[in-house]
Order: structure tokens, then C-alpha cells, then sequence
């Protein structure tokens, strides 16, 4: 396992074999946004992304990490596990990846799951359905390797408290 840290936020990047760590070099990237709504000069209003410079509570942010195949052959079960910064939740089905799984941990990334299937213990210490704001991690495995020169985005968006 190999942990990198890219933008401030902590990620663990998992590959297959470790002999496979030589020869396909995963890069990370996090670019954090906000969107703004734009009326153009006909009055008609659209939503575009903005590099964040500082995000306000109550404001929704989205995490964009890349990632990219610098190695000369094909990077095998991958897996990007990104944690939730405290200050922040997380937005419930917002996470997605072209071509990979996603899972969600409320636990500090022991167990992991679709947020539907986890629970938490209410005030009393009795299981209640998990929210997005109990979620701590969000993990994506891609499903296919990732061939030497690829490259892929993940996705996920939070608000903060």
C-alpha cells in the first residue's frame, strides 16, 4: 500500500502485486470547486465549476482526483480510498467514477459498503441507517487495469458544517 497526500487531502492508493509497484507508477491530483450560477446575456442561467479558494458553511464542494498510469505497464486492481475532512459531510450519492465501484466507510475505513447497507448507533446505542453526514472515507476500486498512459477521474462532493 502506498500513501500519498496531494492538495492538502490524504489519500491510500492500493495496487494489486508489489512487484507491480515498479512498473506502474500511479499519480494523483485533487482539485477542489464550487459551482457558481451564470446568467449569460439572453437572461439564461447555467451552473459552472470554479477552482475553490475558500469555502463557506453551508457551501457544497467538489473533490475532482485524478489519476494516471506514468508506469510502462498496466496498473492492476486499483483502489483510491479518500478520507471526508472533519469539517466537512459528505453529500450522499454524489461519489462516482467512470468504470469503478464505490464504497463508503462511516467507521474510519475498517468496514466498508453502499451507505443503504451501513449503520451507525443513535444516541441510545442502537444501529440507525448511516447518513451522508456519518460518512468518514469513500473509496473507489477500478474495475478494469489501468493501462500504461491511462488515466481516470473520481468524484465526490461535501458540504461544509
Amino acid at each position: 500500500m502506498k500513501f500519498l497526500k496531494s492538495a492538502g487531502l490524504a489519500f491510500v492508493l492500493s495496487l494489486g502485486a508489489a512487484p507491480l509497484l515498479a512498473q506502474a507508477q500511479l499519480e494523483l491530483s485533487t482539485e477542489a470547486f464550487h459551482e457558481v450560477v451564470v446568467v449569460d446575456k439572453n437572461g439564461k442561467t447555467e451552473r459552472k465549476r470554479e477552482v475553490l479558494k475558500k469555502a463557506l458553511p453551508g457551501q457544497e464542494v467538489i473533490y475532482d482526483i485524478s489519476y494516471r498510469n506514468k508506469g510502462n505497464q498496466p496498473a492492476d486492481r486499483v483502489v483510491v480510498s479518500n478520507p471526508v475532512p472533519a469539517e466537512l459531510s459528505y453529500v450522499a450519492g454524489s461519489a462516482a467514477g467512470a468504470g469503478s465501484k464505490v464504497e463508503v466507510s462511516v467507521d474510519g475505513g475498517t468496514k466498508w459498503g453502499a451507505l443503504e447497507a451501513l449503520t451507525v448507533p443513535d444516541a441510545e446505542g442502537k444501529p440507525r441507517a448511516a447518513r451522508g453526514e456519518d460518512v468518514t472515507h469513500v473509496r473507489w476500486t477500478v474495475l478494469a487495469p489501468v493501462k500504461a498512459g491511462g488515466a481516470g477521474k473520481l468524484t465526490y462532493r461535501a458540504r461544509v458544517k
